[in-house]
Parts: structure tokens; sequence; C-alpha cells
């Protein structure tokens, strides 16, 4: 993707970028979000300064003409003159705004139809072989995440570093969105699966949650993600065991997620000990 806010590092350079995905996920949310702060507001501040400058206190004998005017102008049978406004202006705002909208098509095109662009993030990988699939299920009001190996875990995710990992998102309930952050996000729907994949370069812990309002305990949809070294995480995943599908998991009410017990059941795996 192109690198346009290299100009501006005192934003884009210093918002933290765990993964290629991540960064260029930045990249496009910025090429969107600053041109409409930067726009929407100049026009406000114009439009302050303009009524600032054209107003001026009326006294009553002016405000009585203003009205008798007005009174004028709603007589039965009388049309209203409409030629108002300043239509170089309005042509301008037009103008404007097409030039942007092209702008924003052009930025996105390469990209959309599989072009190489400079700079940009390597191409999912299409072999098997070469990524990992990590299975997301959200549900009210927890994240189940299967690994490859039939293992599973709630409210913490561990995966391997400078490995392609593709997320396999569904639920089971109502609409969630994982959002892993400055990582990757995607929505969850009932009954179907959206993949996407990222490839996570720096260790270290990251925190992911649910960002699409989903119930009472919709707050509560938060962990912590481990992403450790390759040998690291091999070693960690020879200690689990295969779990049940995330079919069997017991989805219970609010009490019953969150009471004493509420972390015993299901296949539940322990994340890794800090330095292990």
């Amino acid at each position: 993707m192109f690198e346009i806010y290299n100009i501006i590092p005192s934003v884009y350079h210093l918002i933290p970028r765990g993964s290629i995905t991540g960064a260029e996920i930045t990249s496009i949310f910025l090429a969107y979000v600053l041109p409409g702060i930067l726009i929407g507001g100049g026009f406000a501040l114009w439009y302050v300064y303009v009524f600032l400058k054209s107003y001026k206190p009326k006294n009553a004998d002016e405000f009585e003409k203003e009205k008798y005017n007005k009174d004028m102008d709603m007589r039965p049978g009388r049309i209203e003159n409409l030629e108002r406004g300043n239509k170089t202006i309005f042509k301008i705002f037009v103008l404007f705004v097409v030039l942007i909208l092209l702008s924003l098509l052009v930025y996105d095109l390469p990209p959309a139809y599989g072009i190489r662009v400079a700079g940009a993030a390597p191409s999912a990988p299409t072999d098997s072989h070469h990524y990992m699939d990590i299975n997301v299920v959200g549900y009210q009001w927890q994240w189940v995440f299967i690994y490859p190996n039939g293992a599973s875990s709630r409210h913490f995710l561990v995966l391997p570093a400078d490995t392609p990992i593709q997320f396999n998102v569904t639920s089971v309930d109502v609409m969630h969105s994982f959002y892993l952050i400055n990582v990757t996000k995607v929505d969850a729907f009932p009954g179907h699966y959206n993949y996407v994949w990222s490839n996570i370069t720096l260790t270290g812990e990251y925190q992911f949650e649910c960002v699409e309002l989903c119930g009472l305990g919709h707050a509560h949809m938060r962990g912590q993600a481990f992403v450790l070294p390759k040998a690291q995480y091999e070693s960690w995943l020879k200690t689990t065991r295969g779990g049940e599908m995330v079919e069997q998991f017991h989805v219970g009410t609010y009490s019953e997620n969150y009471g004493p017990n509420n972390y015993d059941n299901g296949t539940v795996i322990t994340p890794p000990s800090a330095g292990a």
C-alpha cells in the first residue's frame, strides 16, 4: 500500500504495528480519516469565519423592515425567487468532493484487483502448508480459540511470531467482531465463517476484544494474546491436548459464565508462563 503518510511521522509511525497487515490497516484508516478530519474541520472553521465576518447586530428599525419584507414575500400568488446562493462556490464544492472520491478510488483499486504496489504487504499464502489455521468462535460473552491440534482456550490466545496465520472467525449466537489490536479485525456472524490472515512480526502480549455491542457482558469479551517465538510456541503447544469442538462448549447464562467456577467447563488449556 502507498506510504503516503511519511510526511507526518508524528501520527503514522508512532502507532504500534505488530504485524504486516496491521500496518496496512493503519494506512487505509489514516487515508480515509485524516482527510475527513482536515477537510471537515476546515469547512467548519470557514463557516464560523464567514458567519462572524458577515454578522452585524440589527437595530429595531432594521428588524421590522426585514420582517415586513419576509411577510411581503409570502403573499398569496407570489412566486418566491429561487435564485439564491453562490453557484460558483457550489460548483467548486462538488468538484472538490468528486476529486476526493476519485483519489480514494485510485488508492484502493490496485490492492482490490491484486495489483502489487511498492511497499505493499504480501498476499495471503494460498498453500495451506505454509500457514496456520486458528478457529475463532465468539459467543455471549467469551471467545474460544481452537488450535491446529484440537486444543482450545478461552480468554487468551497463543500465537507464533513470523508465521502466516489464518483466522477462521464465526459466532454461535449474535453478531460479534474480533479485534486483535494492532494486528487485524474481522466480524463474526452466526452460521458463517469470515477469514482473515496476518503475520505477526513482534513477540509480546497483545490485547483482543469484541468491538460489536452484543449484550450485557459485551465489555467482558476481551483478553490477552501471547505471541511467542516459533520454537517456544511449538514447545508450549506440545504440552496441550486435543479438546472438544466448539459445538460441545457449554454456552451458559451470564451468571454461569462469570460465576465462581466459570473457567472450568469445556476443555481449556493454560497460557504459557512468562519467560517459559
